[in-house]
């Protein structure tokens, strides 16, 4: 395995740094069916009194091993399909030509033969396109489980400061503006506050705009995991009617970069989302 990273793709190209989200995704589920597999056997399968239940317990470690796995990869392929570069992908570098297999120089004889003509340049083999994030970096949590964790930390004191009518703890609005772009971040914030508690997430900001632009990115990238659909939308809205922020929360809606399915589901209540700049 360390050999074949060694003379893969990416040691062409020392730069390089590439996710292939299809190929991702298909290990993830071979890794979600191993585990549930061995945990399957392992339940099934207690060791009797008086025998050694070494074996058990290391299959027991693989299937730790496994779901550890599972949190880090998760991870990696939701940085992969939210963050899709903006060129179209990223190429695999080509492989470098065989020694004695460049383009010949027609004008120079070799052995004092004939001139060979030009080659015909190469056939290009098809290339799978690869995104570059998830690939490295992975956001301020290194793995799935700790961004969930934090999130749902976040909207346990956010819920507690609206119901307390208090100020909204300055802690949360930092790792709110660090992580609007994170997947699963987004995702368990908004999942665990709601749309009341977005509305008043929006009048607690006090038209701050760093802490307006935040919400509104970290809207767009929720919507890729968290089914912002028309009931959704709407309790979004009616609770927003109910603090007099409408205006500005849907404005953040129409311009925050969501999904297609959200964007329909917008278009159902009379919302057009404004085109995003590419």
């Amino acid at each position: 395995m360390t050999a074949e990273m060694r003379t893969g793709p990416g040691a062409r190209h020392a730069d390089f740094r590439g996710i292939d989200p299809a190929a991702l995704n298909q290990l993830v589920r071979q890794v979600k069916d191993a585990d549930n597999a061995i945990k399957s056997w392992l339940n099934g399968h207690r060791p009797p009194p008086g025998v050694s239940s070494a074996g058990y317990r290391q299959a027991d470690q693989v299937a730790q091993w496994a779901a550890d796995q599972l949190g880090m990869l998760t991870r990696r392929y939701n940085y992969a399909i939210t963050h899709p570069d903006q060129g179209g992908g990223v190429d695999t570098p080509p492989a470098p030509p065989s020694p004695g297999t460049g383009t010949p120089d027609p004008g120079k004889p070799r052995n004092g033969s004939t001139p060979a003509p030009p080659a015909p340049p190469p056939l290009r083999p098809h290339h799978k396109k690869t995104v570059p994030r998830g690939a490295g970096d992975l956001g301020g949590f290194p793995d799935r489980q700790a961004a969930l964790k934090a999130a749902k930390t976040d909207a346990l004191a956010v819920a507690g400061a609206l119901q307390d009518r208090r100020p909204i703890p300055g802690s949360v609005w930092k790792h709110l503006k660090a992580n609007a772009d994170d997947p699963d971040y987004t995702e368990k914030l908004y999942e665990r506050l709601g749309p009341a508690g977005v509305a008043g997430l929006v009048e607690a900001a006090n038209g701050d705009k760093a802490k307006l632009k935040a919400i509104q990115e970290a809207l767009g990238m929720a919507s890729h995991h968290l089914a912002m659909d028309v009931k959704w939308l709407r309790a979004l809205l009616a609770e927003a009617d109910r603090t007099g922020t409408r205006p500005l929360v849907v404005q953040l809606l129409t311009g925050a970069d969501v999904t297609q399915k959200t964007r329909d589901a917008m278009a159902k209540l009379g919302l057009h989302p404004r085109p995003q700049s590419a």
